[in-house]
């Protein structure tokens, strides 16, 4: 069994890294925060374009964008009035 090792490096852990970059995001002006979501985009764009699944990512989000919009059309005839 391994026992925790005591390291003389501390590691922030996952909730404050992810409370540090929240905090940076939200410094941010309307427009860096649009460039900054613009650029996460374009990064995914690029790597499905040079995925050897493309074809797969494309259609399965596809599927996923049909079936977003079934469930809401549902929603609404559920709960319209």
């Amino acid at each position: 069994m391994c026992e925790n090792m005591d390291l003389p490096i501390k590691f922030p852990s996952d909730a404050d890294v992810n409370a540090e970059e929240a905090a940076r995001f939200r410094a941010l002006s309307p427009g860096q925060r649009f460039q900054y979501l613009q650029g996460i985009l374009a990064t995914g764009g690029r790597m499905i374009q040079q995925s050897p699944k493309a074809a797969f990512i494309l259609q399965y989000t596809q599927q996923q964008e049909e079936l977003a919009m079934q469930k809401v059309k549902e929603f609404i005839a559920r709960h319209a009035r």
